[in-house]
């Protein structure tokens, strides 16, 4: 995978090589691709860019016959092609509510979806509208990426969620007609909003009947959503620069050199309050709110458990720092510096302590297995 991956990199070097098989030695076998595919990326964005347009002439759809009447359909294409179409697989199978198992609901609506027929209900509500006709989710995908590249600024790969890094340009042209959902970090009552200078009522972060806060450290910033936008302009070319992404992956790089000790001083907030002096809104629930939950699920693409590529979507939100149900202001907070996404595998476990998990500066996720094997999850890997 490694070879393949590789193949054709002009000026390659030997350091580009050995943070290759560096990062190949830290994954899974399914993973090594996704990983490499990110490196190459950053080393050299104009010939990925080029690459990957090359490879999305692999278009196609093969058919294999299997044992005892069974068939497996095969589909090739453009990550971002395949990514709607999964996502209106996905959106389809959760409108039929009946007995069989979810992979058997996804074949049901991607046969429907296909087909044209309706989705097959075998549930006994009564209330279920049996064979309804099929919905027509829109093919769309779901791309993540910072400002400054989003603004032709930066050249920061973006993420396709659930399949990987795409280069800048291919994501500001996927994210040329879609409906763009900004999330902003601002400290309460310190800072007034993204993009103004003023303290006018309609942009302070604060409302008219919400009293001033006290200061917070800087590490501790709440998150806002905006609401969502339309689709509309976006440049196509820009500067290439780095970002914060980057900025998180050199960080793992150097404390990987640092022995075990030196990594445990490096905890940023060991009491899992994200730095906040005093609890902020909704820091004392155990859910978060959907702005929370949506900046931390734009961090991590996937589990943050080792080498694991289970996508976010299927993840459990979980406090590095756990929750106390009994005293909220004692335990960890309910904040997106104490929170990452965790398979329900790896999730457990985490809550039986035969992994630890602690956050590290710049939002890396430090886990240590019982041999005392350390590892490291940046943003976005």
């Amino acid at each position: 995978t490694v070879c393949r991956s590789v193949a054709g990199v002009p000026n390659a070097t030997e350091a580009l090589l050995q943070r290759v098989i560096a990062a190949a030695s830290r994954c899974t076998p399914g993973a090594v691709a996704a990983a490499v595919d990110r490196i190459l990326a950053e080393f050299d964005a104009e010939w990925h860019r080029i690459a990957r347009e090359r490879a999305t002439t692999e278009r196609y759809v093969s058919v294999r016959k299997l044992p005892r009447g069974q068939a497996e359909l095969k589909v090739r294409g453009p990550a971002e092609q395949i990514a709607g179409m999964k996502r209106a697989i996905v959106e389809a199978a959760r409108g039929v509510t009946d007995p069989s198992s979810l992979p058997a609901r996804l074949f049901d609506a991607a046969h429907a979806i296909i087909t044209g027929t309706p989705l097959p209900c075998d549930c006994v509500d009564e209330s279920c509208a049996h064979a309804p006709s099929p919905p027509a989710p829109a093919h769309h995908a779901v791309i993540v990426l910072d400002a400054a590249t989003a603004a032709g600024l930066a050249g920061e790969p973006g993420h396709l969620v659930g399949w990987g890094p795409v280069p800048a340009d291919v994501a500001r042209r996927i994210a040329g007609d879609a409906t763009w959902q900004a999330l902003i970090t601002a400290a309460r009552g310190t800072e007034p909003r993204a993009g103004c200078s003023c303290r006018c009522p309609q942009h302070d972060p604060r409302t008219d009947s919400e009293p001033p806060g006290p200061p917070v450290p800087a590490a501790g910033r709440e998150v806002r959503r905006t609401p969502r936008m339309p689709a509309g302009w976006t440049p196509t070319t820009g500067k290439l620069g780095s970002t914060t992404a980057r900025k998180a992956r050199e960080q793992v790089d150097y404390l990987r050199t640092l022995p075990p000790s030196a990594v445990d001083r490096a905890v940023a907030n060991p009491d899992g309050h994200g730095g906040f002096a005093v609890p902020p809104a909704g820091a004392l629930t155990y859910r978060p709110s959907e702005a929370v939950a949506a900046l931390v699920t734009a961090l991590y693409p996937t589990c943050v458990h080792p080498a694991c590529a289970v996508p976010k979507e299927d993840c459990d939100l979980d406090h590095v720092v756990p929750f106390d149900h009994t005293d909220p202001e004692r335990g960890g907070w309910t904040v997106t510096g104490n929170l990452a996404p965790l398979c329900r595998r790896h999730h457990g476990l985490k809550t039986r302590r035969q992994w630890h998990h602690r956050m590290l500066r710049d939002g890396i996720v430090h886990v240590r297995d019982s041999h005392g094997t350390d590892y490291l999850t940046a943003p976005g890997e």
